[in-house]
């Protein structure tokens, strides 16, 4: 699973991305997908274009009174909030170029209930009439999108603020059926029997789902997608998953995931409630347990005695001996798998197998690592200049300041497939610049091969190209092997220490920062 947002703001059907809505136009891709209405959602875009509202209207922000004390703390009001160039919201027309100078472009969102420091200016206009919020870290906000009032209603469901010094940002849960609800509200008991009849849970029997698949066929003439004896993934799409009422907000396939917000305990029983505001029961869902296992290895710093070339151990293996070139090898002891070592130049080979020596003077066998080795730096780059390395044969990721190497780790790019168009997700070779950061963004999509997926809160997102994103996976841990749709997946710990060290720079209580010209992204090379 890699990445694709149903609505990487041009997106195309397949691929994952939750962007800026009004001006950065990311072509979703087949490779990392998001939401539609959350991608709009998530930049901050409204589902119809921006309308002047009455005198009092709006949605709880306040009007931003020049009188207000200046670097106010607000709260952002929406799931997600822009921050804009100038005090302007600017038109929907795609067809305006996002990076033209005189144009009031996105710099990036707060997440709901996110507080930052603020002045109120008392500018008006530019489609908010409820006046402006100069940040106190750049940008400005709209103030029918930020409130003063920390306890105002609109803030109650807000999630809590993402963990930044955790490899998660948000605790993660795995859903264990086919057709769990995700309600709007705590559902009431007489909804949970109607919504939740048939569905397989602790307690619940085969024969219990293929009565309820009968009772409801009798009743609307067929039996839904999850009550169906072998439901067929690949026939099911996101689309097909949408609620059925008012109350269910979408049925989920088993293995999507959800960012969890806190358990709610309501009349109806316990529920986990979404970073979304989801209400999902309690007993349909696995909390993940973080574990990392390995540690991308600093190799800049002059306390790390391990620099490259290092080899990753891509499964447990056998320290091997030789004493001298074509004697047979010895085996000693065991090596277990993500061991990380630094290797020398001396290869020797016996019946075919080829053996690397290691630093400490043992040897491991070839076939059992992948190897970060050092990269020639690109010819324009400048003095010192920071720029990341991705080798898509060797699986590994380096980051250098100028050509001095300075993280090394391995990753999980895009599966590639020759023979069958369908399921070819490589990650694109070329010289790119990261284009936007988010602490986290749902990522979903329903190939034709694999059928739909959903990950909420995909953590640590670096857009590179189109939908395409370097990003924190905790779902797998296929690191050093191809795995993904597309993006460059890595371990969750080492996304959010590149996250903090590449450029743009995210500003503090931001969610989201789009690159510019003042706060540039960091190179990104694809290779072979």
């Amino acid at each position: 699973m890699s990445c694709h947002s149903k609505n990487a703001d041009v997106p195309k059907k397949g691929v994952f991305t939750k962007h800026f809505g009004w001006l950065i136009p990311l072509v979703a891709l087949a490779g990392c997908k998001a939401r539609k209405a959350q991608d709009r959602a998530q930049a901050g875009e409204p589902d119809t274009p921006v309308a002047e509202p009455s005198a009092g209207a709006g949605s709880g922000g306040p009007v931003a009174d020049a009188g207000a004390a200046p670097n106010t703390m607000v709260a952002a009001l929406r799931s997600s909030t822009p921050i804009f160039s100038r005090p302007e919201i600017p038109p929907r027309e795609p067809s305006r170029a996002a990076d033209d100078k005189n144009e009031v472009v996105q710099l990036g969102s707060l997440r709901k209930g996110q507080r930052v420091a603020a002045t109120a200016t008392g500018r008006k206009g530019g489609h908010c009439s409820e006046g402006w919020f100069e940040l106190a870290s750049g940008g400005w906000v709209c103030a029918r999108h930020v409130t003063m009032d920390f306890d105002a209603k609109e803030l109650k469901d807000a999630p809590h603020a993402p963990f930044v010094d955790r490899p998660l940002p948000y605790d993660y849960g795995l859903n264990l059926t086919n057709g769990t609800p995700m309600y709007r509200r705590p559902p009431l008991r007489r909804e949970r029997a109607t919504y939740e009849k048939g569905l397989l849970v602790a307690g619940k029997t085969a024969d219990d789902r293929v009565a309820a698949a009968r009772e409801i066929a009798a009743e609307k003439g067929e039996a839904p997608w999850y009550l169906a004896d072998e439901p067929q993934k690949g026939q099911v799409t996101l689309d097909q998953l949408k609620g059925e009422s008012a109350l269910v907000e979408t049925r989920m396939v088993r293995g999507f995931y959800v960012a969890i917000d806190q358990e709610v305990h309501a009349f109806a029983g316990k529920f986990w409630r979404t970073t979304r505001g989801s209400y999902i029961p309690f007993d349909h869902i696995l909390v993940h347990q973080p574990k990392t296992e390995f540690e991308g290895v600093w190799v800049g710093h002059d306390d790390e005695p391990r620099k490259l070339p290092l080899a990753f151990l891509l499964r447990g293996s056998t320290r091997i001996g030789f004493s001298d070139a074509g004697q047979t090898p010895v085996r000693l002891d065991p090596i277990p798998r993500f061991t990380i070592v630094p290797i020398t130049a001396r290869r020797e080979t016996f019946e075919g197998r080829g053996y690397f020596e290691t630093t400490e003077r043992f040897f491991i066998r070839e076939q059992d690592v992948t190897v970060a080795r050092p990269a020639a730096p690109p010819s324009d780059l400048a003095a010192g200049e920071k720029w990341i390395d991705v080798n898509l044969t060797a699986e590994t990721l380096v980051a250098y300041e100028g050509d001095k190497p300075i993280f090394a780790t391995i990753i999980s790019s895009g599966r590639h497939d020759d023979e069958d168009k369908s399921k070819d997700h490589r990650t694109p070779s070329g010289n790119f610049r990261i284009r936007e950061k988010h602490i986290s963004t749902t990522m979903d999509d329903d190939s034709a091969t694999d059928g739909p997926y959903s990950i909420e809160e995909v953590p640590w997102v670096m857009y590179f190209e189109k939908g395409i994103a370097l990003h924190g996976a905790f779902w797998h841990s296929s690191f050093g092997k191809e795995h993904s749709h597309g993006c460059v997946n890595m371990m969750p710990e080492h996304a959010r220490e590149l996250f903090s060290w590449v450029g743009p720079k995210l500003p503090e209580g931001w969610h989201a920062v789009r690159a510019t010209a003042e706060n540039p992204g960091t190179r990104v090379v694809v290779h072979e």
